[in-house]
Order: C-alpha cells, then structure tokens, then sequence
C-alpha cells in the first residue's frame, strides 16, 4: 500500500513519517509534497491508498484537496492532520468523508489509530473483506492443498509444508490474474486453516502465530510470492515451536497420543510415524502405551478405523469401497478380512443387519 503526506512544514511531515507505524498497515511506500497541487501530480502518478494532509497550506489549501480528491479519487482514504481548530474545517473534513481528524501536536497512539482505520474503510470499500467464492476447478485445487498441507503439518514436517506452499504459487501463478478479493480471500483461508492445526496440537493459536502474519494486510495488489512467503513463514514457525515444545517434554503424553490418533487414524499413520511425532522410541511408545491403555498403538488405530467404518457403511450412501478408502485402506480384499477379524462380521453383514 501507498501514503502520501502533505503539509508545509518540514518537521510535521519528518514527525508523522517516524511516528506511523506504516509496515504494520502493509505500507510499504510514503511520499510528501508540500501543497496541494503537488501532492494531486503525486497522487495522479503512484496512485496512493492513503492521503494524510494538513488544511491550512499555500497554494490549493486543504478545503480544496479534499473536494478534488472526493470528486476524482474515491477510493482513497483520508486523514486530516491541523493545529487549527476551527469548526469550518471539521465540518468540511466531514463533508470530504474524511476517515479522521486530528490536531496537531500528533500524538503516535492516534495516529496510527486513524491509520488502522483509514485502512479498514479501504479494504472494505474495496470489497476485501467480502469471502469471494472460488470457482469449482480453483476450489478443488485449494480443497486438494489445505488437505495435504494439513497432513504434513501433523507429520511436524517442516520442509514438507513449505515445499507444498511454493507449488501452489506456481499453480496459482498460471491461473492469474485473479477476482477481486481473491488474494485476501485465500490468505486468510490458509490463516485459519494454520489456527485450526495450531488448536489441534495443543497450541494457542494468539501466541504462536507471528504477529506479523495476523497483521499482514493483503490487497488486490500484493505480489502472490509475497503473501505465499509469509503464510509458509507462519506455518514454519508454529511448527517448529511445537516440535521445540514436544522434545523439551520429559515424559510423552499418552492422552496426547491418543488424541493425535482420534484425529489421524485414517491417515497413513504407523507405529513409527507416531513414535516419530513423539520424539520416542518405537519401544517406548508401544510399551507405555499398552501400559496405560491396556491396547497397542496398531491396534487401536486399527480399532478407530472400523469403528469409523462401520459408521459409513450404514450409510446406503457410502459404497464399501468408498468407506474403506476413507479410513485409509485402498486395498479391499485386505479391508474386508480386518473388518471381519476385528468386529466379528462383514461389511456386507453390516449393511443387511445394522444391529449386529
């Protein structure tokens, strides 16, 4: 995003440029002019988001700024900056749709509040924080990506989630240019998409995703690489704090294991994989696990994969072969001889008599 500054003096423009806290807001370029007339051939060239301009100037005074720049640039956001305190003024600010109104001196905490809100009226104005549906061949392919990033994010594999962020920016990057409020759409699909890993792995959201991720504002004109770069950044960063977090335990967590196991069975987990994620040895994990669940970790996610099973057979709706797929089993002869071994029927006998 773009500012410009305008006022007369020197030092008030020195002052805001140093008090804004202007990469919190994702803006990245800000340039000054003295008056009017110059800031209208700055804003007509760089096209900025944000104009923040004092009243009182030689030349085109600040009355007359914002007429032109309601009448010819309504996108744009303005926030009025005056040691004058006159009514005349406030009433044309308001007239203007001026976003705020403050007197000099400029105090930081108010204005980067009239920041956080001139950028707020800017991105709803501009319909980005309306949810854009995505077409079926786009939503299949973000459907396909949220799932397997999801699957690597619970196998803690840090590079893995990364890798899979760089292919879909080339993905993505074939099929632009893109629908208005599709970038800010998507960026903050992924974001939640993070929050709900983050939650599943006992990981509180609000501290362990990068404030600069949450804050990051992500526009119509955000380079794809830039926002791709900065939700791999947070993925990788969650990750590695809770793979930092799970080898600092002492002790492994049963109901934690147990827990990853509800979620994951159908999965391609094993007793390896599990015991990996745990930062403990195979032994370990099989021995304390049997201790205090009295089952083996094979077999109780082989017990949550036929109990899931089970449930979408009774659904006339799911095929058996569908069902065994969905609890991650795509060979169906072997399905059908554990689903027998394990609940003493088969999965026919389950369709024909949903009370066995």
């Amino acid at each position: 995003m773009k500012a410009v500054v305008i006022d007369d003096e020197f030092w008030t423009r020195s002052s805001i440029r140093q008090l804004a806290d202007w990469a919190r807001f994702g803006i990245d370029r800000v340039e000054e002019a003295e008056d009017g007339l110059s800031a209208l051939k700055i804003i007509d060239e760089i096209s900025p988001e944000i104009v923040i301009t004092d009243m009182k100037m030689r030349g085109m005074n600040g009355i007359q700024l914002l007429q032109k720049l309601t009448e010819d640039y309504p996108f744009i956001r303005k926030i009025v900056i005056t040691g004058y305190d006159d009514f005349s003024y406030t009433k044309q600010a308001i007239r203007s749709k001026v976003d705020e109104y403050i007197l000099k001196p400029i105090h930081p905490e108010e204005l980067n509040m009239a920041l956080e809100k001139a950028v707020r009226e800017w991105r709803i104005a501009r319909g980005l924080h309306t949810v854009q549906p995505l077409d079926k061949p786009m939503l299949k392919i973000i459907t396909e990506y949220k799932r397997i990033i999801s699957g690597h994010f619970q196998g803690m594999q840090v590079e893995a989630v990364q890798g899979r962020f760089k292919e879909l920016e080339q993905v993505l990057r074939a099929r632009e240019p893109f629908q208005p409020g599709f970038n800010n759409t998507l960026y903050k699909q992924f974001l939640l998409l993070l929050e709900e890993q983050a939650s599943m792995a006992g990981t509180d959201a609000a501290f362990a995703i990068p404030a600069c991720a949450n804050n990051f504002y992500v526009s119509d004109d955000t380079p794809l690489s830039q926002w791709i770069k900065v939700l791999s950044a947070a993925y990788a960063a969650v990750l590695e704090e809770w793979i930092h977090r799970r080898r600092s335990k002492n002790r492994i967590d049963i109901d934690e294991v147990r827990q990853y196991i509800d979620v994951s069975f159908a999965e391609s987990i094993t007793l390896e994989s599990v015991a990996g994620r745990f930062f403990v040895s195979k032994e370990h994990l099989s021995r304390t696990f049997k201790q205090e669940t009295g089952s083996t970790v094979v077999d109780y996610i082989i017990s949550k994969r036929m109990d899931k099973a089970k449930q979408l057979l009774l659904d006339p709706a799911n095929s058996i072969k569908s069902a065994a797929e969905a609890v991650g089993y795509s060979d169906i002869t072997y399905f059908h001889r554990l689903f027998k071994k394990v609940t003493g029927i088969t999965p026919n006998q389950v369709r024909q008599d949903p009370q066995a």
